[in-house]
Formats: structure tokens, sequence, C-alpha cells
């Protein structure tokens, strides 16, 4: 197996050069990601560069972020972490998360990814960076395995929840208006009555002034504008408060097995083959949800596999994914207006996994 290529870092106007052009097989030694066990973060200054003369790259409209495998096999996923200075000539502030910064030692594995505007990755560079061990560094437990993605994610899900709590407040308060108006009439009515103002069944009723009876009047059956009025504004009440809460949550599909498996993943056939449902939660927003196990036959460390979805989702939305194998982990990414959903997978394995799903989306 040939070994990779180890090269230093190159600095240019005290920026540290990423060269999208290198050989897969290449790793570049950046000290200035080195950090102390412990560290909040690091800031480190780049320009992405191309070509033999080493242009640089126009990075509008792209995006990047860092991947890697610390010294305690701990996977972590920067997310987007980084600050635009002139994307046009690739001059970016990246920013490490601290949680890359857990475990004492070398990474074991670590590259930038490139994306374009589909979120596609267009360019890999592998880079090497240690954790320095930290005299003052307070151990509150093992490495985490962290993606950033998904933190970004759940701050935007507990923003939607709380829309949607909102809402179902505010269409409870106007039923409610509905409700007390109803409530108002009939205590009118009651009090009418009871000071007899309205003739009662086996009372002395004295009916003054002029007194006009359209159509047949039925004693066991009397009907009346202010009755009518009364029964319209109560199946009014019922009616909205039946329409607006009719559409708030409900179930789309139940458990359902309609996709299609690719790549390194086939059907489990074991009795908990993995499913998937369906929910309407809000208006246009849904909650796709997925869980059961599925058979990995993967001979490399990383794969992509897909699952073809009964339903159309877009990269608009959101998805999440987990993997229940100790080494390994599934990394879902969403097509443009299609049902294919591809998933990241990482661990050499042929046996069957436990797969969980979470796809927020919205009607198309």
């Amino acid at each position: 197996m040939r070994m990779a290529d180890l090269i230093e870092a190159q600095d240019r106007n005290n920026r540290i050069v990423l060269d999208t052009t290198v050989s897969a097989d290449t790793v570049t030694k950046i000290p200035a990601m080195n950090g102390h066990q412990g560290d909040n973060g690091r800031v480190v200054p780049f320009v992405i560069v191309e070509g033999p003369k080493h242009q640089p790259k126009n990075m509008q409209g792209k995006s990047i972020d860092l991947v890697g495998t610390d010294h305690d096999g701990r996977v972590k996923v920067s997310g987007s972490t980084y600050k635009p200075i002139n994307m046009a000539v690739g001059m970016l502030d990246f920013t490490i998360p601290g949680v890359f910064y857990q475990a004492v030692g070398d990474y074991q594995q670590a590259y930038f990814r490139i994306k374009d505007s589909n979120n596609q990755v267009i360019s890999t560079i592998n880079v090497k960076f240690s954790v320095i061990e930290g005299a003052d560094y307070l151990t509150l437990g093992d490495s985490q395995i962290y993606n950033g993605y998904v933190q970004q994610s759940m701050a935007g899900i507990e923003q939607d929840v709380a829309n949607w709590v909102n809402q179902v407040k505010a269409m409870l308060s106007g039923t409610q208006g509905a409700a007390d108006i109803a409530n108002s009439a009939v205590q009118a009515m009651l009090a009418a009555i009871q000071s007899s103002q309205v003739p009662t069944k086996g009372g002395n009723n004295v009916l003054n002034g002029d007194n006009t009876f359209h159509g047949t009047t039925v004693i066991d059956n009397l009907k009346s504008p202010s009755l009518d009025n009364l029964r319209n504004q109560m199946n009014q009440a019922v009616n909205s408060l039946t329409a607006r809460l009719s559409n708030v949550l409900r179930v789309d599909n139940g458990w359902t097995r309609d996709y299609t498996l690719g790549g390194c993943l086939s059907r489990a056939n074991n009795g908990n083959d993995f499913a998937l449902s369906k929910w309407h939660i809000m208006d246009t927003l849904n909650i796709i949800v997925g869980r059961g196990d599925v058979r990995v036959d993967n001979d490399q460390d990383y794969n992509e596999s897909q699952i073809y979805l009964p339903w159309t989702v877009d990269n608009a939305d959101m998805a999440m994914a987990q993997i229940y194998h100790f080494e390994g982990y599934a990394l879902p990414r969403l097509d443009i207006n299609s049902k294919k959903l591809n998933i990241s997978l990482k661990g050499k394995r042929h046996e069957i996994e436990r797969l969980s799903l979470l796809i927020i989306s919205f009607d198309r």
C-alpha cells in the first residue's frame, strides 16, 4: 500500500494556501491548525487556489467544511464555520470548532470539502494537524462525535416547533372567542325567560303587542329566528374548531416499505426491515420518519448509497440519519426536487445494522 505524500503548507500574504489540485494521496501539514486540548476553537486564515500556477479559486456560490477522525476515532464535521473575506479570490477565515480539540494526539484523517451551490462535493484537500495536551484542561469525558450541520438544523427545528405552538394557541384563542359569543347569547336568552319576557310552557304567558306567526307553529317544537341564530352560532363555533384542528396534525401515510435501496444497502429481510412514515404537522410542513434494519455490504472505508423515497423532497429540506455501528456513521444529502436520498456511509462491514432517519420537508 502506497504511503501518502506529506507536504508542508505554504504561506501567501499571511494566509495558508489550500491547493484544490493536489493529488488524492497528498496530505498538507498545517501547523496553524494545531491546538491545545480544551481550546475553544481556532481561526485560521486561508486562500483557496487551483492549477499549476496556484491561481486564486473563485469560491462564490461555493462552501467549505472540515471533516476529521480524531486520535480516539471520533468523527467530527464542522459545518459551514467560515467567514468570507473575498470569495471571488478564495480568501476566507475558517473557525475550527472547539470540539475538534478534545482528544490529544494526531488526527487519524482530516480533509476539507468544497461544495457547489447544490451541496455536492467537488473537491477535497487532505490535511494533517494535532491536538497538544493542555496543562490546565479539565476533562469532562471522552471525545464526542460532532456534526455542526445537525446543531444548526436542530436550532431551526426548535424555531419551527415554537412557531407551530404559537399558531395553535392563536387558533384556539379565536375559537374560544366564538364560543364566548354563543355562551353570551344563551345567558341572555335564559335571563329573558326568567324575567317573563318570553312565554313558557305551563306558565302564565302574556303576549303584548302585535304577534305574527309565519308557517306552521308546532307547540312541541317551537321555532324562531332567535333560536335559529343561537343554533347557527353554536354550529359555527364547532365547525370552526373542527376545521382549524383538522389541518394541524394528521398522518398522511402509515408505515410503508414502498422504497428502493441502492449502493451498499439492501433489505434485511428479518421481520424488522426499515420502514417509513409521513406526518403532516402544520400547513405545508411535514415530518418523514424512518426506522428499522438494513443490510450493509461495504468493502471500503467510505461509500455512497441511496434510498429512493415514496415522496418528493428537496435539498432545501433538512435530513438527519444515524446508523447503529460503533465505528460508522450515515450522513444524508437531499437532491433538488427528487425522491432520491443520498447517504454517505463509513465503516467496512457485511452485516445488518439499525438505521434511523428524520426529514423535515414542505409540501410540493
